[in-house]
């Protein structure tokens, strides 16, 4: 009897199975038959429901309600549901750019999402030009830029780990994405022992719902708090680094992630823990820094209720924003596929030799 075949991730390294939910290629978004299929986060860890998108708007609609979340994740859904677009019989690239245009507004702060769509309509337009195929040509981008960023935040994530000790304990703050899970995998596959500690992430319980499921997954020891907590259990001693992801990360070293990372920042940096911020793709050239970014703003009733149930009194109302700078000072490291680099260095970045040649 012949062994079963491993199909390999998206990473080319680790056996698909063996990774955890949110980093298989079923855990973002699949093209299939025309339409993206996506995996509601919501509904994580209780269910495993799917939805399937027929046009751009609806995938533009999954991201703003969160259906789909991570800046990785959503960027290579956003290339799929830009493929939607290219169904049309009235195909053109003014309508692509326009279709890009809505799938861009859907998260101001990220990076990632701008540089795949930017792409895809580069090659779009070759397409175009070339009188082949558009939709194959941006379903073909939009998947070697997901095996390429999965190779690049492995990468990361070892430079990461080399930042650690073994028995340390980590806090995380949102789901920092599949650098900060390649960064367990890592740590396992290199039998360290590490104790992962998730914030809840209110109002969508991102660290409740997906950061410990992951860890979780892969056999850590996870403990889950409220977002209060972190500073407390910093001045206790009980936490040796702080961790969180980036959609964005200036020239100048700041940081824009989930808001309520900047007050955990201030904890590290009073009680000398470091802040490592995994941004696997470098820092965005357009912004200088951090007064330079668009602060996405969500409705206040996200705050207001619970789970769908009302909590807050009728004449209350909600703020929400849903994210906020950290000053390079804050940073300890920033963590990329090209090495380590201090907050006020990453500007370099892209002076260092690259990791791959195809990222976005």
């Amino acid at each position: 009897m012949q062994p079963a075949t491993k199909i390999l991730g998206l990473d080319g390294f680790y056996d698909e199975s063996a990774l955890p939910t949110l980093i298989k290629r079923e855990g973002m978004a699949v093209w299939e038959n025309g339409e993206v299929i996506i995996l509601d986060r919501r509904k994580l860890p209780q269910s495993q429901v799917y939805i399937n998108c027929k046009t751009t708007n609806e995938v533009a609609e999954a991201i703003e309600m969160m259906v789909i979340q991570g800046a990785f994740s959503i960027s290579i859904a956003a290339g799929y549901g830009l493929a939607l677009s290219a169904q049309k019989n009235n195909l053109s690239i003014k309508n692509l750019r326009e279709a890009a245009a809505r799938l861009k507004a859907t998260r101001p702060t990220g990076l990632a999402l701008s540089r795949v769509m930017d792409l895809c309509l580069s090659r779009a337009e070759t397409a175009i030009e070339n009188g082949s195929s558009v939709v194959d040509k941006i379903i073909e981008t939009t998947d070697i830029v997901a095996s390429d960023l999965a190779k690049q935040a492995r990468k990361t994530a070892q430079y990461a780990l080399n930042l650690l000790n073994d028995g340390d304990t980590i806090l995380t703050h949102c789901f920092p994405d599949r650098s900060y899970a390649y960064l367990l995998m890592e740590a396992k596959y290199n039998n360290i022992s590490l104790n992962v500690i998730c914030s809840e992430t209110r109002p969508y319980l991102q660290g409740t719902k997906l950061t410990s499921w992951c860890a979780a997954q892969l056999g850590f020891e996870v403990y889950v708090i409220t977002d209060g907590m972190g500073g407390a259990l910093m001045k206790e001693g009980v936490i040796n680094a702080f961790i969180s992801a980036a959609d964005t990360v200036c020239m100048d070293g700041s940081v824009a992630n989930k808001v309520g990372t900047y007050q955990y920042a201030l904890a590290a940096n009073a009680n000398n823990i470091p802040y490592y911020v995994l941004r696997q793709s470098g820092p965005d050239k357009e912004n200088k820094s951090g007064g330079d970014i668009i602060i996405e703003q969500r409705s206040g009733q996200d705050i207001l209720s619970f789970n769908g149930i009302k909590i807050a009194p009728n004449n209350v109302k909600g703020r929400y924003p849903c994210f906020d700078i950290t000053p390079p000072e804050l940073v300890s490291s920033i963590i990329t596929d090209r090495g380590v680099f201090n907050a006020n260095a990453i500007h370099t970045y892209n002076e260092k030799e690259p990791f791959l040649d195809n990222l976005v």
